[in-house]
């Protein structure tokens, strides 16, 4: 069979999960076909060239679909020896970040994503120098592709990218603001769980910047006050019903007091999107940096306000939509975390305490906080 058939077939294969069992113990041997051919043309052709290429496009689709499935994605990394990952890396980013016209483009992000969901594929990419430039090239798009924010977050669950994402925060300052402009809400969702997945980075690390810079680590370069990143976040958290008396409303940071003043606040419509927001202030809530800057900002009145409309939302679900009801419940329980340790004042956490994360809990009381979490969750 020519090898345009052959990739035809496979194609035809890759769609049907009975039909690619199949074929499992010579998958390796045609990953290594399709991987060929994908090295081979991006070496030997123009990106535009490529767009246009029928075997090249057959390979990548053959490989999304493969993909898709973890395991094969996987198999894929394994069957590969580094030579050939690297390059083979190399000719999606490659074409992923240039000016390609037509699908190509889609469709390399495409099976970058689906590789990216295996953490060695991931860690694979945030190895290699050009890292950066991949996230900067996303971040000051005006529009970023739902596929394009995808593979940043997937990346995101390897700790150097999240450093790195830490060191460049004009370019997160970007995308977050893109939370009240995009319309896709998978959009929206995947540049919260960037920014959820960066504060979970509290370590303290050599930077080249300043030592007062150093002893704050990640958490303190999140919170930076030169900085906007927090506000834009808390701002879509805000709605046009809330009450915050005037006292309180004049020490609410300008740009969300001013959205206010304007009439402009409009709050986030997506249950996931403002659930995966609330994610992330509770952890930068796990130190006292991200902690005492959320009081500065007065995150409370913000927080205060969400949790009174979310408990009306619950109201209005009807109490036979249970799994609805349920997600409503954990989004109330988490900003309800978030206010607790607000309020609880830091003379009365232990001394020399870094994170909260340092906290051992024993087995009883684990078991104690999770029946009575259980017990507010259950929709009977």
């Amino acid at each position: 069979m020519e090898q345009a058939g052959l990739l035809e077939a496979l194609l035809q294969v890759s769609t049907d999960e009975a039909s690619t069992r199949e074929i499992t113990e010579e998958l390796s041997h045609y990953f290594d076909i399709l991987t060929g051919v994908i090295v081979e043309s991006a070496q030997s052709m123009s990106s535009s060239a490529l767009s246009s290429d029928r075997m090249f496009q057959l390979s990548i689709k053959c490989l999304i679909n493969f993909c898709a499935n973890e395991v094969l994605a996987l198999q894929l990394f394994n069957s590969c020896d580094e030579q050939r990952r690297e390059k083979f890396l190399g000719a999606l980013i490659s074409l992923t970040l240039s000016d390609a016209e037509g699908d190509i483009k889609t469709l390399t992000s495409s099976l970058l994503v689906n590789l990216t969901v295996v953490s060695e594929w991931a860690a694979a990419l945030c190895d290699k120098s050009y890292v950066t430039s991949i996230y900067k090239k996303v971040a000051t798009k005006r529009k970023p592709s739902r596929t394009e924010l995808q593979f940043i977050l997937n990346l995101t669950a390897i700790s150097k990218m999240r450093q790195c994402i830490c060191d460049e925060l004009d370019c997160l300052s970007l995308l977050v603001c893109l939370l009240r402009e995009l319309n896709d809400a998978s959009s929206r969702l995947s540049i919260a769980g960037i920014v959820k997945n960066c504060c979970f980075e509290e370590s303290t690390v050599v930077f080249l910047a300043s030592l007062h810079r150093f002893s704050l680590g990640y958490h303190g370069k999140i919170c930076s006050d030169e900085e906007d990143i927090l506000c834009n976040l808390l701002v879509v958290l805000c709605g046009p019903e809330d009450n915050i008396d005037a006292d309180d409303l004049l020490n609410l940071p300008p740009l969300i007091r001013e959205a206010y003043h304007s009439q402009t606040v409009k709050r986030e419509s997506d249950t996931s999107v403002k659930f995966t927001i609330c994610e992330a202030l509770m952890q930068l809530c796990s130190t006292e940096v991200g902690r005492s800057h959320l009081r500065r900002l007065r995150a409370y009145f913000i927080l205060r306000e969400l949790h009174r409309h979310e408990c009306a939302v619950e109201g209005r679900i009807a109490d036979a939509q249970k799994e609805q009801k349920r997600v409503q419940r954990i989004l109330i329980f988490t900003i309800e975390q978030i206010v607790d340790q607000l309020l609880c004042e830091e003379a009365d956490r232990p001394r020399g305490l870094r994170s909260l994360r340092d906290v051992s809990v024993d087995a009883e009381v684990q078991n104690r906080l999770e029946k009575a979490k259980d017990d507010y969750l259950n929709v009977a």
